[in-house]
């Protein structure tokens, strides 16, 4: 009796993890390290926001989820550079799977890593990379434009130039304060000369 049933809620729940894995196309592109680290921030961002009723008044307060080791050093499996990037063993299905589940424990601890509500929310993940163009490459670093050797210079010349300007004015301000300290003083030694 257990064994069906568990089987059935297996049957289930595959169903429900179905649309997540069909929405996505068949062949997905590499992703980078950059672009990895990328989606695993934008997706914390968005989906890892929670309300919790405050304990010292009747309001509720909006949690966000805090970034964990990889915005700075993604999973390896996240990394796809060769290969098969389709598969759910690496690459985009593997960080929406991931960050699903990481999401999910951090907004509802107490139920299990997966069932109805996981599956929807991973559902939701698919669909906004989906429609968010991250598959074409929109999160890929853009490519430092070189400078020749003149515009190299002129930019320094640029920034020389604002810096004088600047520190210009701090010493036009120190100048006017300077003024205004020194006549206030000479003013209250006009009054209190016995001091």
């Amino acid at each position: 009796m257990k064994q069906s049933r568990e089987t059935s809620n297996k049957e289930s729940l595959r169903l429900q993890y179905k649309p997540a894995n069909s929405i996505l196309p068949k062949e997905l592109p590499y992703i980078s390290k950059a672009e990895a680290i990328r989606a695993y921030k934008k997706l914390v961002r968005k989906f890892g926001v929670k309300q919790k009723a405050s304990p010292l008044s009747d309001k509720w307060v909006r949690l966000k989820m805090p970034y964990e080791v990889y915005a700075y050093e993604p999973r390896k499996v996240w990394v796809c550079l060769s290969g098969n990037p389709s598969g759910l063993g690496r690459g985009w299905r593997r960080l929406i799977h991931d960050v699903a589940h990481k999401v999910f424990r951090w907004r509802s601890p107490r139920l299990p890593d997966h069932c109805t509500f996981q599956a929807e929310l991973e559902i939701e993940m698919v669909q906004y990379v989906n429609n968010s163009g991250w598959l074409n490459g929109t999160l890929k670093e853009k490519p430092k434009v070189k400078l020749s050797s003149d515009e190299k210079v002129s930019v320094k010349i640029k920034r020389l130039q604002d810096n004088i300007k600047h520190w210009e004015t701090k010493l036009k301000r120190t100048n006017t304060y300077l003024k205004s300290y020194k006549g206030k003083l000479k003013r209250y030694k006009k009054l209190y000369p016995h001091l």
